[in-house]
């Protein structure tokens, strides 16, 4: 079950597949697939799981299967590193939504990709994705925005720690909200979790199976 939050009078659902959907713009926002990560890990001699990136590719088909989307908006480290095989998936992955949804991305500190790969399946690159309502979409926080602004990020893959009788723990990914910055939890399986400090100021909104429940 989805997570609705409004953001300057914008209707904003946080997805427990681990995206964002704006009805109003029929967007839905991504962040740090990391795709190809497992292959660039095995080129480089470290022992790693196979790398098949599909049930990344079909839980996002899931989703654009169930929402009205117009674009989708990928917030930076879409690829890992440089080009490997998982980049021709996502190539034929678009292809398949061609003429359906724009794909657009704001670049991150991992996509190092050449622009060409970039033109070839018309991935627009912008550095930020502004809505009129006053909120911004971009990989890392920007410094100094009008206080009134809404700022969408990913880069840091935020965890929470949910503990529980017992003294069990789990730590979950999550979509984290302080001083008007919504960080995204990271898309891609083989990313790591940052575990955020617990604040009075912030909500958390943690991913627990089929739901996004505020912790």
């Amino acid at each position: 079950m989805a997570k609705k939050i409004i953001l300057n009078g914008l209707e904003v659902f946080l997805l427990p597949q681990k995206g964002l959907y704006i009805p109003s713009y029929e967007m839905l926002v991504i962040s740090d697939w990391h795709l190809g990560k497992l292959n660039h890990f095995r080129r480089s001699g470290f022992f790693v799981p196979s790398p098949d990136p599909q049930e990344e590719f079909d839980r996002l088909n899931l989703i654009l299967n169930d929402l009205q989307v117009k674009e989708v908006v990928f917030l930076g480290d879409l690829f890992h590193s440089s080009w490997n095989e998982d980049w021709e998936k996502f190539k034929l992955f678009v292809n398949s939504y061609f003429h359906k949804i724009d794909f657009t991305l704001t670049k991150g500190n991992h996509d190092i990709l050449a622009d060409h790969h970039f033109l070839q399946i018309n991935l627009k690159v912008k550095e930020e994705v502004i809505l009129s309502e006053g909120v911004i979409l971009s990989h890392e926080p920007i410094n100094g925005l009008p206080a009134y602004m809404y700022n969408i990020v990913g880069h840091i893959h935020p965890g929470c720690l949910i503990e529980t009788k017992g003294r069990q723990s789990f730590k979950l990914p999550c979509f984290h909200l302080e001083n008007r910055i919504l960080t995204m939890p990271a898309f891609g399986k083989f990313t790591g979790l940052y575990l955020m400090e617990k604040s009075i100021s912030a909500k958390v909104f943690a991913i627990v199976n089929d739901a996004v429940i505020e912790v």
